[in-house]
């Protein structure tokens, strides 16, 4: 077995891309990342990382980070604990400076053990998540209200709602931050609102796109307008409005300890597909 960094992206994507397509919804960070990459290759400072696993010359994983983000660990078939030892051992020989790590617990959690051998720093757990899949929107009732793409004068109410986001998800969301983020949703066109009697009640963003898939991010209901299915008008609204545009499916994460919210995707018709955890190092 070799562990071996890969320079260039398009002999990396070239490579890898099969790998992580077997699990597409379930890899939609890695794919979604890659692809943006690809389109603004020039534009990534620091460089990315891409690493991978070879036996017999053949892949069988991969592994990449984007500086200063945390290192994902994809969901594939031949995971093995000696795998992520090797990892480990390459990125800290190579003095790589990794924050964190996020992916399917067989693969991060051998690699968690021995990063902490190698380094002496301390994993803490920040998520424990599930990945949902969408192929058909169920029949539901929508209630009042309708789908509406977010425009420039409402940069104010996205940040402000993804601060508010942030602090639900316990995420890192400080305004500078949020504001950044709005105007990117905004400029490319990809978060939607449900408004009801011309109030905007609530927020998703059209995030990550992998070859057959789209993901949903970002979702969010102030408390003020909760507990009246606003959310689930919008995300069954919004996912079929990216199925009818040629999306083969929708994938979402959902925190594993929120009913609410895991209750509100399955209605709709997500269906948990995999599962994801990160965790940080102090």
């Amino acid at each position: 077995m070799e562990v071996l960094q890969v320079d260039d992206i398009t002999t990396f994507l070239e490579q890898a891309e099969p790998l992580l397509l077997a699990r597409e919804a379930c890899n939609n960070l890695g794919l979604g990342i890659l692809n943006r990459l690809k389109e603004n290759e020039s534009a990534q400072s620091p460089a990315p990382y891409f690493g991978m696993v070879k036996e017999s010359d053949e892949p069988v994983y991969v592994f990449l980070q984007t500086p200063p983000h945390n290192l994902i660990l994809p969901d594939m078939e031949a995971v093995h604990p000696e795998m992520f030892t090797l990892i480990a051992g390459l990125l800290h020989q190579q003095g790589i400076d990794i924050p964190g790590v996020v992916g399917p617990a067989e693969a991060v959690r051998p690699f968690v053990n021995e990063w902490g051998q190698l380094t002496g720093k301390k994993a803490e757990m920040e998520m424990e998540q599930l990945i949902y899949r969408l192929d058909e929107v169920n029949s539901i009732e929508k209630g009042s209200g309708r789908l509406q793409s977010a425009d420039e004068k409402d940069v104010g109410l996205i940040k402000a709602w993804l601060i508010g986001f942030g602090t639900e998800a316990n995420v890192s969301m400080d305004e500078e931050r949020a504001e950044e983020m709005a105007k990117d949703f905004i400029a490319s066109r990809s978060v939607y609102l449900w408004v009801v009697d011309g109030q905007p009640v609530s927020m998703a963003n059209q995030s990550r796109k992998s070859k057959n898939g789209v993901t949903i991010n970002a979702v969010y209901t102030p408390d003020t307008y909760k507990r009246n299915g606003y959310a689930t008008a919008l995300v069954a609204a919004l996912s079929q409005k990216l199925l009818h545009e040629g999306n083969h499916f929708c994938s979402l994460y959902t925190d594993q300890a929120n009913p609410t919210s895991n209750g509100i995707y399955q209605k709709i018709g997500y269906q948990a597909v995999g599962e994801s955890v990160m965790y940080s190092f102090r």
